[in-house]
């Protein structure tokens, strides 16, 4: 293929019969191209803006060949510099100046067309006869060569005015996209907030269409969820519904797992909360980097209710689904986009559902919700799972419209949004819980890095030898270690207190003092000299055993310690179970 330097064409002698050059639509998009006519030579000269929306996409066909068989009429490159910018082609004539007589385009040229398309994962949206000549040597010849683009981006032409014709080219371009991407199984249970269900399985089906499946739970509603679910669910064939009768809410920790394994049809699930409006492309990006043992998070847009944090955008297009500026964020959202990833994790988060499947899924121990999302992530860590956070896929997120924040959030006279101290009894019952079951699980507090990528210290074996342990201080220990061993009087009266908050089984955690201890480490000290800030040595004896201990007798403060062995046991955490 010849090679020519427009610096070294003379334009003005030829016939400018279109000229885009400088044409910006609406949107922002350049749409710059012009067509010249060398009338001597018989040849047209397409010269592209080099900004033009197109122009890769004709660098992308050429460089694999796309033209070879398809485009004879092609004869010559232009450059500008190094860059591509253009192409020249011999004249024909068109096969008709009218798209719809599609009859009049010989099907051994359509099945090359086919072929070709299978073969380089690549597409002519608009084959039509006004695009297909003749040659003088009767050979048929594509023309308006830039009306190629990849079969990822078969969801993405729209953008660029474009639209697949005829229909049958429509259904084999979408067969062959549907081999290359993976199709998802959101996962979405709700509990009586319907208008954010509602908003969020909306931008779904807006912005990714309908080849995703969507799988909802109704965690025993009172606000009609369940009546729209099953309306949705009669008219989106790729909508499937659960309903937990009630009258007790199960909560997100369970029915996540009920979705993924008794009702996802996919090979990839997302875990995705019912406030969330997916941004146009997110899973796409999804697609780009899931893969078996790698766990994909989307990063989350946020109005100003809670921290800033590096792993997330704030910015405020609205609390409530009926002030959200959907154009603004639309218009916006592209200048997010970093074109980097990082290693946090947060919902929503899409893994493969054989992966969630070999751990066991989330852990019962934090039912209904609450901590459950930090355990599952050190799990995938242990697991050897990659984590990978696109900066390049985007959700909006209003945060916490469950149980947490169930009126709402609101503004002050100001307009700032603010959510503290509005929580529910109900989840700061639950949350206080939670934690505790995560802290008797891991030996400590949820920890990670400001990418929200977990940092998991060393489990060990120990036990807390508590003299003079009353009630109260019993309550405050025995979370942090595997055995407690108090005086028997307060191990009765704890158990029937505690067990209904536990899946741990407290009778073989709580022994009488006069037992002799069994633990890796035994941790001996008077409980009535515990103060606040010697309980700190409590939380950080992970640390300190990992970085000081050594088998053998140590003193540390007002506990003595005794170190059997130094095992850890933190990998034994990796599936679910007691």
């Amino acid at each position: 293929m010849k090679q020519y330097q427009v610096s070294k064409i003379n334009f003005s002698d030829f016939e400018i019969i279109r000229d885009k050059y400088n044409r910006i639509d609406d949107l922002g998009i350049n749409h710059g191209r012009i067509i010249y006519y060398n009338s001597n030579e018989k040849l047209y000269y397409k010269l592209f803006n080099k900004d033009y929306c197109r122009r890769h996409n004709f660098i992308k066909a050429y460089e694999n060949r796309f033209f070879e068989e398809l485009a004879p009429s092609l004869c010559g490159i232009l450059y500008d510099g190094n860059d591509i910018v253009g192409y020249i082609s011999k004249a024909g004539k068109i096969l008709s100046s009218s798209e719809f007589d599609v009859n009049l385009i010989p099907q051994e040229f359509t099945n090359l067309l086919i072929d070709t398309i299978k073969n380089s994962d690549l597409f002519f949206y608009d084959f039509v006869p006004s695009n297909i000549i003749k040659l003088d040597d009767g050979r048929l010849s594509l023309i308006d060569l830039e009306s190629v683009y990849e079969i990822k981006d078969f969801f993405k032409i729209d953008k660029h005015n474009a639209k697949i014709k005829p229909d049958f080219l429509y259904d084999i371009i979408y067969d062959e996209w549907r081999k290359q991407m993976k199709p998802i199984s959101f996962i979405q249970p709700s509990r009586s907030n319907l208008k954010y269900l509602k908003w969020s399985y909306n931008s779904i089906r807006k912005n990714l269409g309908y080849r995703h499946e969507i799988c909802m739970a109704d965690d025993a509603s009172t606000d009609g969820t369940w009546e729209w679910m099953k309306e949705i669910a009669e008219k989106d064939i790729n909508v499937k519904i659960h309903r937990n009768e009630g009258p007790k809410r199960l909560g997100h920790t369970i029915l996540y797992d009920t979705l993924v394994n008794d009702y996802a049809t996919n090979d990839i699930v997302m875990i995705y909360h019912a406030d969330m409006y997916a941004l146009p492309g997110l899973d796409e990006e999804i697609d780009k980097h899931i893969k078996p043992g790698v766990v994909v998070s989307a990063t989350r847009v946020e109005p100003p209710l809670h921290p800033e944090g590096p792993e997330k955008i704030l910015k405020d297009y609205g609390i409530e689904p009926e002030e959200f500026d959907e154009q603004k964020l639309l218009n916006e959202y592209e200048s997010f986009k970093r074109g980097n990833t990082s290693e946090g994790i947060f919902a929503p988060w899409a893994i493969y559902k054989s992966d969630f499947q070999k751990i066991g899924g989330h852990d019962p121990l934090y039912a209904p919700q609450s901590k459950e999302d930090s355990d599952i992530f050190n799990r995938f860590i242990l697991a050897g799972y990659k984590l990978v956070q696109t900066w390049e896929g985007f959700v909006y997120h209003m945060t916490c419209r469950g149980s947490r924040f169930a009126d709402g959030a609101k503004r002050n006279p100001n307009g700032e949004v603010f959510m503290k101290d509005r929580e529910t009894d109900e989840w700061l019952k639950q949350n206080q819980r939670s934690t505790r079951n995560f802290i008797r699980k891991w030996g400590h507090f949820v920890r990670h890095d400001k990418y929200m990528k977990p940092i998991i210290p060393p489990k060990y074996d120990i036990g807390f030898v508590a003299r003079n342990c009353k009630y109260e201080t019993l309550y405050e220990l025995e979370p942090w270690c595997s055995t407690i061993y108090v005086i028997e009087d307060n191990i009765k009266p704890y158990v029937e207190y505690e067990q209904k908050n536990t899946l741990f089984d407290l009778d073989k955690r709580i022994m009488d003092i006069g037992i002799e201890p069994f633990n890796d480490i035994v941790v001996e000290f008077d409980a009535l000299e515990l103060t606040p800030e010697k309980f700190n040595y409590i939380a950080q004896f992970p640390d300190i055993l990992k970085d000081s201990g050594e088998v053998g007798k140590m003193e540390l403060d007002i506990f003595n310690i005794t170190i059997n062995k130094l095992k850890t046991y933190e990998k034994d955490l990796i599936v679910c179970g007691r």
